[in-house]
């Protein structure tokens, strides 16, 4: 009982520190809980020194064999190590695989929200949360045409009601597994286990940038079931990528007319989409030199993306603003933007591990479509 009582204090005062003159007090620090999501979390972030995985184990099981069997935990400890808000819960074989799951998804999560060489999408894309798994319904409206005159004491006759366009997408969901094995622990293989959330996270983070980028690459049918550049839209160029075809591009975009009304939109080309193998093209053409004027190609200096996972070395793409007209919607199911972490399924009684495995399950669910063509240009480059 006094072992039981001792260790009860211990837990508050741990890392106390006593201060003041006369008037002395105790200030309690970081318990064993917080210095445990402050280790794993240190042990993943890779702006800080490497640490060994093995001893933090140890620490949060108290199995010091590195058996993963949970007979040979200190279950106080580990009730210790999950915090007090989860004190009176029973201690189970998942216990440390969900407080390490954690650790992990912060550290997932700060990968893909970093990944910045994946990160250039935004600009083409209305992010938008769904609610469920069901196809998702994006109606358009055309425009009026101008409005006739009423005669004096005339009657207001009724306006032909535009059309509509309608593009449709449902929510799929991508993810995998991945497990840190009993031998990964007891081998104390660092590096292989810090990587594993930055892998996570980049993994994320390219996938949803590949999909937005499809769109242009595949040039596939959108919701009029005509691929996205094509000549029954006006949008499809074959020109290389110079001030000529730049030139006819920006042309054919404020040629683009509205819906139903068929008025010119007057659209402004602001964005340049192109593979690796034209960028510097693309900063050629927007170049001076030695001429003190701007010509008027580079006075209409657009923003350059360019998509470095692009095979084909000639095709490029321009579109206009986002805020102009739309152009690609991107639903995330629950508005949840960043990929999710799960410890998969339960371990077998007795055991730390599942097959001697702790195994983790990513998820990330969102869907999307061309909403307007019109403020997309596409050169297919022969």
């Amino acid at each position: 009982a006094i072992k039981a009582e001792g260790e009860y204090i211990g837990k508050f005062t741990e890392g106390a520190q006593v201060r003041g003159l006369g008037n002395s007090r105790i200030e309690v620090g970081k318990d064993f809980a917080d210095k445990m999501t402050e280790r794993f979390d240190n042990f993943f972030n890779r702006e800080k020194p490497a640490t060994s995985f093995r001893e933090a184990y140890i620490d949060f099981t108290g199995d010091r064999g590195v058996t993963g069997l949970l007979a040979n935990c200190d279950a106080q400890r580990m009730r210790e190590a999950v915090g007090e808000q989860n004190f009176r819960e029973a201690i189970s074989a998942a216990t440390f695989s969900n407080a390490l799951g954690d650790s992990i998804t912060r550290a997932m999560v700060r990968e893909y929200n970093g990944s910045e060489d994946w990160a250039d999408w935004p600009w083409l894309c209305d992010v938008v949360p769904v609610s469920d798994f069901r196809q998702q319904k994006r109606i358009r409206l055309g425009g009026y045409g101008n409005l006739p005159g009423v005669a004096e004491n005339g009657p207001y006759n009724a306006l032909s009601s535009p059309g509509d366009e309608q593009a449709t997408y449902s929510p799929t969901k991508r993810g995998g597994t991945e497990t840190i094995s009993l031998e990964t622990i007891a081998n104390d293989d660092v590096g292989v286990i810090r990587r594993v959330p930055q892998k996570l996270g980049v993994a994320a983070a390219r996938t949803l940038y590949e999909f937005v980028y499809d769109f242009l690459r595949t040039n596939a049918a959108i919701y009029d079931t005509v691929a996205l550049a094509h000549a029954t839209h006006n949008n499809l160029g074959t020109a290389a990528l110079d001030a000529t075809g730049f030139a006819a591009a920006r042309l054919a975009m404020k040629a683009q007319t509205e819906l139903t009304s068929g008025k010119k939109l007057g659209l402004i080309l602001k964005h340049l989409v192109v593979p690796a193998a034209l960028e510097e093209a693309v900063f050629n053409m927007f170049v001076r030199g030695t001429n003190l004027d701007e010509t008027f190609v580079q006075s209409r200096k657009p923003t350059c993306h360019v998509v470095d996972y692009w095979t084909d070395a000639n095709d490029w793409w321009a579109t206009a603003d986002k805020s102009a007209t739309p152009l690609i919607e991107l639903g995330f199911y629950g508005g949840r933007q960043d990929p999710e972490l799960f410890v998969q399924d339960l371990p077998t009684q007795g055991s730390l591990f599942s097959n001697d495995q702790i195994k983790y399950k990513i998820r990330h669910i969102y869907g999307g479509a061309v909403i307007d063509y019109r403020g997309f240009y596409g050169a297919v480059v022969a």
